[in-house]
C-alpha cells in the first residue's frame, strides 16, 4: 500500500467532513431566506460567469429564493466604443441616444446571465431536471432625476416604487427573479437607473436576509489597503466621515448603511471574478470579502434545546481530560434553561451557566469555555461579563466558580480563594461525593 497516498487521501476525507459540517448550520439558516445578489457588468464579461452561473443554481437547489440584479456598464462600453458620437462613461445624463444603448446592453446582459443559468451544472447528476425558471417584469416603478443645478439630467431616473408584491410571487413559485437597471413611468418612459439605487430598493422592498454585491474587488479595503473583514453600522458611518475611501467604496458603504437601518440583515461586497467566493462567504466561519451587519456580529443568547449538540461538542474535549464532569443529553434537557451560549452568526463558539441557590442568595458559574477556533477574542470574558450581570439582575450577593485547571484566571478577574463551608450547602453535598477536590473561588456582588 501506498503509505503517501493513503495519507493524502485521510487528509483530503477528514478536511471534506470538517468543512461539510461547518457548513451545515449555514445551510440550514439559509433555507428559505431571500437573497439579493448584484453582479457587476465586469463579472458578466468575464470567463467566470459559467462558475458563477453554476453556484447560484447550487443556492437555488439548497432553498434559497434569489434576486439578481445584473449591470450593464460594460456592456455599454463596448457598443459605444463602436460609435464615436457617442459615449456616456461615467456621465450621468442620459440622453435619447444613451438610453438606446443603456437598453441594448441591458437586454445583452440580461440573455447572457439567463444562458448561463440555462446550463446544467456538472454537480447535478440528473441531466433530466428542468432548467431554473428565471422571471422577469416590470417590477420597477421609476420617475425622472430632473434637473440638478440647472441640468436636465433628461432619462436619468430614480426608483419611485418596487412592486414587492410581484416580486414575492415569484419566489413564492421558486423562480429566480432577474432585474434589470431600467425603470418605467406612469407615463410609459424607460429611465436609467443605478444598480446600487436598485439593489437598495428592491432588498428594503422584499426584506431580503442579505444584500450581496459581488464585482471586482475582494471586499472593502482600509487605509493599508487590507480587505475588511466584517463591518458594523456604527464602523461604517465612522468610515463615511473619515472620507477615506473612493468613490465606489462610499457609495457601497451609504448603502449598506441605509439597508441595515431598513431591516436587510446582512450586506456583503465580494469579489465576482474569485472562483468560489460567493460559497465561501456563506458557508464559512471565514468568509471570503466584507460582510456587514446592523451591530456587532456576535452576541449572548440564552442557550435552547436545538444548542444541546454544539454545547456537548464543546464539552467533550474537556470531559476528556477530567476538566469538567460529564454531562449528557438529559442533563443538558433538564438545565438548559441555566446556559447562555456565544454566537456569532449561525456558530456557537463558546458557553457558559449559572446555577443559582435561592436559599443562600448566591450563584455559581459553571462551564464557561470557548472553542479552540475562538480563542484570544476575550470571549471568554464577555461571558464571565454576561453571567455577572445575570447574578446582580437576580440580586444575588456572591458568585462561586471552582476549578481544577483554571484558578488563576479567576482570581485576576475579581475572584478571591474561598473555603467549602462557604459553598452553599447542596453544592457542598455535591462537592464531597464526586472527590474531583476543585479549588473554590468566591466573588462578592
Amino acid at each position: 500500500m501506498n503509505t503517501r497516498a493513503g495519507n493524502q487521501e485521510f487528509f483530503h476525507n477528514n478536511r471534506f467532513i470538517h468543512d461539510f459540517r461547518q457548513a451545515s448550520p449555514y445551510i440550514h439558516h439559509f433555507n428559505g431566506k431571500t437573497l439579493v445578489l448584484a453582479i457587476s457588468s465586469h463579472v458578466l464579461v468575464s470567463d467566470k460567469l459559467a462558475a458563477l452561473a453554476a453556484d447560484i443554481l447550487l443556492l437555488t437547489s439548497l432553498g434559497m429564493r434569489l434576486v439578481i440584479i445584473h449591470g450593464c456598464s460594460q456592456y455599454i462600453q463596448a457598443i459605444a466604443g463602436r460609435s464615436t458620437a457617442i459615449s456616456i462613461d461615467e456621465n450621468p445624463i442620459t440622453d435619447e441616444a444613451a438610453l438606446e444603448l443603456v437598453k441594448q446592453a441591458s437586454g445583452i446582459a440580461r440573455f447572457n446571465l439567463e444562458a448561463a443559468l440555462s446550463m446544467i451544472p456538472t454537480q447535478i447528476m440528473e441531466h433530466s431536471t428542468p432548467n431554473i425558471r428565471i422571471a422577469g417584469g416590470n417590477f420597477l416603478r421609476a420617475k425622472p432625476l430632473g434637473v440638478i443645478n440647472g441640468i436636465d439630467m433628461c432619462y436619468s431616473g430614480c426608483v419611485r416604487k418596487v412592486d414587492a408584491t410581484a416580486i414575492e410571487e415569484r419566489l413564492a413559485h421558486n423562480q429566480l427573479v432577474l432585474i434589470s437597471p431600467i425603470g418605467h413611468s406612469l407615463s410609459g418612459q424607460c429611465y436609467r437607473l443605478q444598480v446600487n439605487e436598485v439593489a437598495q430598493a428592491v432588498s428594503e422592498a422584499i426584506s431580503a436576509e442579505k444584500l450581496i454585491f459581488l464585482g471586482t474587488q475582494q471586499g472593502l479595503l482600509d487605509e493599508q489597503q487590507q480587505t475588511i473583514s466584517k463591518l458594523n453600522c456604527i464602523e461604517i458611518r465612522q468610515l463615511l466621515a473619515r472620507n477615506i475611501t473612493d468613490k465606489r467604496q462610499t457609495e457601497l458603504l451609504q448603502t449598506a448603511a441605509h439597508v441595515l437601518e431598513h431591516g436587510v440583515q446582512r450586506v456583503h461586497v465580494l469579489s465576482g471574478l474569485q472562483d468560489g467566493s460567493l460559497l465561501q462567504e456563506l458557508f464559512t466561519r471565514e468568509g471570503s470579502g466584507t460582510a456587514m451587519a446592523k451591530a456587532p456580529f456576535m452576541r449572548i443568547r440564552p442557550a435552547e434545546n436545538k444548542d444541546i449538540g454544539e454545547i456537548l461538542q464543546l464539552i467533550a474535549p474537556l470531559e476528556a481530560t477530567g476538566v469538567l464532569l460529564p454531562r449528557d443529553s438529559e442533563y443538558m434537557e433538564n438545565h438548559i434553561h441555566e446556559f447562555s451560549v456565544l454566537e456569532q452568526d449561525c456558530y456557537v463558539y463558546g458557553c457558559v451557566a449559572l446555577h443559582v441557590y435561592p436559599e443562600e442568595n448566591a450563584g455559581e458559574l459553571a462551564c464557561l469555555i470557548v472553542s479552540p477556533d475562538a480563542r484570544a477574542r476575550g470571549y471568554g470574558e464577555l461571558l464571565l461579563a454576561h453571567v455577572i450581570k445575570q447574578a446582580q439582575e437576580l440580586q444575588l450577593q456572591a458568585l462561586f466558580a471552582l476549578s481544577t485547571h483554571t484558578g488563576d484566571w479567576f482570581v485576576e478577574r475579581g475572584f478571591s480563594s474561598a473555603t467549602l463551608a462557604q459553598l452553599p450547602a447542596e453544592r457542598q453535598q455535591q462537592y464531597t461525593s464526586n472527590k474531583r477536590r476543585s479549588k473554590i473561588f468566591r466573588r462578592q456582588l
